[in-house]
């Protein structure tokens, strides 16, 4: 209980220190400049801020629909928080970290890939939603359920974090051409949760990676609708910078 809410605690202060260089540098821009989107960029810049079931945004997220392998289903329930019988963690984030239970009937192992892009829905709109920002895999033995503990990042800045009363189901693989950069730029980037665990608690470069990314899909999802396309690289951009590469 104490690391976690050590964990809250900091994750939160590295992203108030992230926004609120944000803010300042968003006025430093929009005094300076009155820059538009290129042509070929406008139809990322529309994005921002605009996707359905995301940030501010009504209704469900939009993509290519998740199956699971045949002969894999869920078993139980997916709810946010930790579970104490997970065997394994995977996934980057921190908002939206949820217990899963996998049932796998083949007699064979399975590997179930979790692709970059994948939304996890909440069931209530008081909850935020899930978004996994890089391919994520796990094994399952053959005739048993594996329960693990799932990283992801938050969709909607405004809704509360994920808690042991959420409940979640695997939704789209988001269409979002600005989300699928993301994903392509952070393919190098070493942000995988268990690269820094240790057996009972996270490090501090995770605190500090996990704030970033975190900002970089917000900057995404709940971005301010008025700031420049050129604002928008140049904070991307240095955010993006600051993690560190594998």
């Amino acid at each position: 209980m104490t690391s976690q809410f050590l964990f809250g605690k900091i994750n939160l202060f590295y992203f108030t220190r992230g926004f609120a260089l944000m803010a300042i540098l968003l006025c430093i821009f929009s005094c300076s400049k009155d820059d538009t989107a290129p042509e070929d960029k406008q139809e990322l810049q529309a994005e921002i801020g605009n996707l359905p079931g995301l940030g501010e945004q009504s209704g469900i997220p939009q993509g290519e629909t998740f199956q699971l392998p045949d002969g894999i289903t869920v078993d139980g329930l997916i709810t946010g928080d930790y579970c104490e019988e997970a065997e394994i963690r995977i996934g980057s984030g921190h908002y939206v970290t949820v217990c899963v239970g996998l049932r796998n009937d083949n007699d064979q192992e399975v590997t179930v890939i979790f692709p970059g892009g994948l939304i996890l829905i909440s069931e209530s709109d008081d909850y935020q939603n899930g978004v996994i920002v890089e391919k994520t895999t796990v094994v399952l033995p053959p005739k048993k359920t594996t329960r693990f503990i799932f990283h992801t990042y938050c969709g909607n800045a405004s809704r509360s974090a994920a808690s042991s009363a959420a409940v979640y189901t695997f939704g789209p693989v988001t269409s979002s051409k600005l989300i699928g950069r993301l994903i392509n730029d952070l393919k190098n980037k070493k942000i995988a949760a268990s690269e820094y665990w240790d057996g009972a608690d996270f490090t501090d470069t995770y605190y500090e990676l996990e704030s970033t990314v975190q900002a970089l899909v917000w900057q995404i999802t709940d971005g301010i609708a008025f700031m420049d396309w050129e604002t928008f690289e140049y904070l991307y951009e240095q955010q993006l910078n600051e993690l560190p590469n594998k």
